[in-house]
């Protein structure tokens, strides 16, 4: 998991441990030692995200990737780029911000596409 400055140390902390009760649940449910509700009961994990997990459905911040503009990964470098600039004490401004989202999608773009074959395209952020 790479580490977001943004996240406190005690958040990310947190957010380790709930990730690794939710993955010892699942375990016990593949190993046939819990049924969905007594695991998330013993784990303490919430019954649906458990349930969720188990079926293979994608998390809730990559459930509707297709519909956004930017992808959760394209997303998470904007933000990485936002928070480091907030840090060295120069926050962007809007026109900043919708600059880079295009630069990432562009950047995104020729990593994709090879020379003389165009395999993806995106429309302009405006045009969305």
């Amino acid at each position: 998991m790479p580490i977001n400055p943004s996240i406190t140390r005690l958040k990310l902390q947190a957010l380790v441990e709930k990730e690794a009760k939710l993955q010892k649940a699942v375990a016990t449910i593949w190993n046939k030692q819990h049924m969905c509700h007594s695991a998330a009961l013993a784990f303490k994990v919430p019954c649906q995200t458990l349930y969720n997990h188990v079926k293979g459905k994608p998390p809730c911040n990559k459930a509707h990737e297709a519909d956004q503009l930017l992808s959760y990964s394209e997303e998470k470098e904007l933000v990485q780029w936002i928070t480091l600039l907030t840090l060295t004490g120069y926050p962007p401004e809007y026109i900043t911000l919708h600059e880079m989202a295009t630069e990432v999608r562009k950047r995104c773009i020729r990593n994709v596409n090879e020379r003389g074959i165009q395999l993806i395209e995106y429309n302009n952020i405006d045009e969305q």
